[in-house]
């Protein structure tokens, strides 16, 4: 099997709008007893840039008793709010802190990107979260390479795009970079394109069958259940991609993580019923093919 590290964006367990910090804990206890090796905390799929810093620190102190397990999502649109949240980050020597770039204004200057990354890097080891679909920007490898000249430490990046070309760049042009892929769609290439891994916010519900694609990668069963989890991940956006994931733990593995944020509303009681249908019958499906 490839030393390919799994890393899951995990769900943040909300309850009237609140942190459940046992929901949060509990959740992400089963993510790494399921053989997850770290938890990234406040990205796109924990609804991130819906935390307040508040937030996020209280997210880190819940966890405090195993930072070398978590990653927590810094960027924002005010630098020194990420920089205050780095050096916290820093203090509880967690593994690593990821980082957004500047999102929402298109058009920033190039230079302005690299000193805002050479910013939180030069306090404390980044994972560039690149996300061009909703950041409006593209950090390729040029980029990166300058940031480290300027003084950063720019040590991975999770590349939520299916440029492979892109990612395969940045993996031949950065020195002593570690290149995780961020579709759910890319786990298994993440392992046949010989890359340090992926970031896959399926696992909150699925990392048995992420777990099966790593024994598999070099056989047709990591195709078929590459497959299966692309149709898991479809349901979940057929039924509201950022709010049916807490549906689809509850329906998998038995237990509550709360709720959505609004305005990210819980799904009807009748699509939990339909959602619920379609991956028992789903997994039924594939238990006569697959060991699940």
């Amino acid at each position: 099997m490839s030393g390919n590290v799994s890393i899951i964006p995990i769900i943040t367990t909300f309850v009237n709008n609140k942190i459940d910090k046992n929901k949060l804990v509990n959740h992400g206890e089963h993510v790494l007893k399921g053989g997850m090796d770290y938890l990234f905390l406040a990205g796109t799929t924990g609804l991130g840039p819906s935390t307040s810093m508040e937030e996020r620190r209280y997210m880190l102190d819940a966890f405090s008793n195993i930072p070398d397990n978590i990653i927590l999502q810094v960027g924002s649109l005010n630098l020194e709010d990420s920089v205050e949240l780095t050096e916290y980050a820093k203090k509880i020597k967690i593994h690593a802190v990821g980082a957004l770039p500047p999102y929402y204004y298109n058009g920033m200057k190039t230079e302005w990107l690299i000193d805002y990354y050479v910013k939180i890097s030069g306090i404390y080891p980044t994972m560039i979260y690149n996300y061009p679909a909703t950041t409006g920007y593209n950090i390729t490898y040029d980029i990166i390479n300058e940031i480290n000249k300027k003084g950063g430490n720019i040590i991975g990046i999770k590349e939520t795009t299916f440029n492979l070309s892109d990612i395969l760049n940045v993996k031949y042009y950065v020195d002593n970079i570690s290149v995780y892929t961020g579709p759910d769609e890319y786990v298994l290439p993440s392992y046949r394109e010989n890359l340090d891994g992926f970031v896959s916010g399926a696992g909150n519900y699925a990392f048995d069958i992420l777990k099966k694609i790593g024994e598999n990668y070099n056989n047709h069963d990591g195709d078929r259940y590459q497959i299966l989890l692309n149709k898991l991940a479809g349901l979940s956006k057929k039924y509201g991609v950022m709010s049916s994931i807490y549906d689809m733990v509850e329906i998998m593995k038995g237990y509550s993580t709360g709720e959505p944020r609004e305005p990210f509303f819980k799904i009807s009681e009748n699509d939990h019923k339909n959602l619920e249908k379609e991956i028992n019958e789903l997994l039924l499906e594939n238990k006569k093919k697959l060991k699940i």
